[in-house]
């Protein structure tokens, strides 16, 4: 009897590190051991990374690229965005739950989920906090899931919690085309809004596809010379476009951002909302993934996959995401 009982409460303290299968000690990633073009870049064997309390490992089928990703290994974010090297890059993976650490009671092994981490997503195994987490939508691919979780976000809390955006609005969104932009215009046409986007001619035919009511194509066209008085701006792009934008809202119109900061003499000037960028929101990642998987699973938005790299071809992955001409998202594939 005492035994049985010993037993049990071993069993009992073990169940939150509960394991698929042994994992093995180490695992492929993408290192990158300085700063620099891709050659910073190669993949290794390290370490496989295990669970604190209130975090869960990941086997990663899938992860995708975004534009931190190189900008950290360029450089260009160490003032304000320091890692320690060496480094995996990649925040959005979706797999299966591999390990639970303690506390975690709402996933299991096995599940199938997609996620948002703070990196490490280009290799076997990551690690993220269990809040950062969703299921995986049924109808979405592995590598179709990978791509939601940053551009989704930045997408959701940008257009939906700060924009608010509303039946009927006229609404202009600049890189219509990329990760940001292309849910940017599906959550825009989800509202009911006029979606007027900006893109090169080559993805004139997919923006309308997904629910672009107008394309200007912004190689050819200044997009102040055929817009006017829209509700409101959402710009992916930053720089010049950004300072031209406020000019083609009506007063009292809302100017949305994830690049830079809005001119706040033009948004004074126009009595224009312009709110400053931000990740702030009172939910959960985890809470807002699945609200966005929902939308996938619903075929309210459709994922956009440009292309799809072996792990052993990830530092391409993120040389295209540089050239920023990709059609919705780049993913890294890791389980075959």
């Amino acid at each position: 009897m005492q035994l049985t009982f010993v037993l049990s409460l071993f069993v009992f303290l073990l169940a939150p590190f509960a394991e698929a299968e042994t994992a093995p000690a180490q695992m492929r990633a993408l290192l990158m051991t300085g700063y620099g073009a891709s050659d910073v870049l190669r993949v290794e064997r390290v370490a496989v990374p295990t669970p604190a309390s209130g975090e869960v490992r990941i086997r990663i089928h899938a992860a995708s690229v975004n534009p931190i990703d190189w900008k950290i290994r360029s450089g260009k974010l160490q003032r304000n965005y320091s890692v320690d090297l060496p480094y995996i890059p990649g925040r959005d993976v979706a797999g299966t739950v591999d390990a639970i650490g303690a506390g975690v009671t709402r996933w299991k092994v096995g599940d199938a989920v997609f996620a948002v981490t703070s990196g490490g997503g280009l290799a076997e195994y990551v690690i993220a906090p269990a809040d950062n987490i969703a299921a995986k939508p049924a109808k979405l691919s592995f590598e179709e899931a990978a791509g939601i979780p940053t551009a989704s976000l930045a997408a959701w809390r940008t257009l939906i919690t700060n924009g608010d955006i509303k039946r009927g609005q006229r609404v202009l969104i600049h890189g219509g085309a990329g990760g940001v932009g292309s849910t940017a215009v599906q959550l825009a046409h989800w509202r009911g809004a006029h979606v007027i986007a900006t893109a090169s001619e080559r993805n004139h035919d997919y923006l309308k596809s997904i629910g672009a009511d107008e394309v200007i194509d912004y190689r050819t066209t200044r997009f102040e010379d055929v817009v006017k008085d829209v509700d409101v701006v959402l710009d992916n792009v930053g720089g010049d476009t950004l300072q031209r934008s406020p000019a083609v809202l009506k007063e009292g119109g809302t100017l949305l951002t994830i690049v830079g900061m809005p001119p706040a003499q033009a948004c004074s000037e126009r009595k224009l909302r312009c709110p400053t960028p931000s990740t702030a929101t009172k939910q959960k990642p985890g809470e807002e993934l699945a609200q966005l998987g929902q939308l996938f699973d619903s075929g309210a938005l459709q994922m956009s996959v440009e292309k799809v790299f072996p792990l052993e071809q990830a530092a391409q992955a993120l040389d295209l995401s540089e050239t920023g001409r990709a059609r919705g998202k780049i993913v890294v594939r890791v389980l075959d």
